[in-house]
């Protein structure tokens, strides 16, 4: 069998293209999250005005 160099056989190239599509991904992650937060705090805030609304048209009397 044919020996082959260990640089010869490797897949790809060790060094940073890895490491920039982990950082990357990352901090697209964290753009998500962040804008997933901002959507749920806005839902809840809406939402809590509307059962405020909704319980002072029940509460008031006739």
């Amino acid at each position: 069998m044919k020996e082959i160099p260990p640089q010869k056989a490797r897949q790809g190239q060790k060094g940073r293209p890895v490491l920039i599509v982990l950082i990357s991904s990352m901090i697209i992650v964290a753009l998500v999250w962040f804008g997933a937060e901002i959507y749920g705090s806005y839902i809840s805030e809406s939402e809590s005005i509307m059962d405020s609304n909704t319980t002072n048209e029940h509460s008031m009397p006739d």
